[in-house]
């Protein structure tokens, strides 16, 4: 068994976390990710264009840190 980084594009973290209750758009997550807000990606600008980061691993033990269990 091979050990990989895996990375999600915003798309898919933005489903993530609104599948796990955070209220969040792809906006909200780019700002966040260049700002340093959010310790599970990170945005790199080149030459006017920037690439974002999400790392699935940080961002579910982002999200395992602030679950709880509720009766709905």
């Amino acid at each position: 068994m091979i050990k990989m980084v895996v990375c999600l594009n915003i798309r898919e973290a933005v489903k993530i976390l609104k599948e796990h209750g955070v209220k969040i758009s792809e906006a909200m997550l780019r700002a966040g990710l260049e700002q340093k807000v959010y310790p599970f990606g990170e945005a790199v600008t080149i030459v006017k264009h920037t690439e974002y980061n999400v790392y699935k691993k940080l961002l579910l033990d982002w999200i395992a840190e602030r679950e709880v269990t509720e009766n709905v």
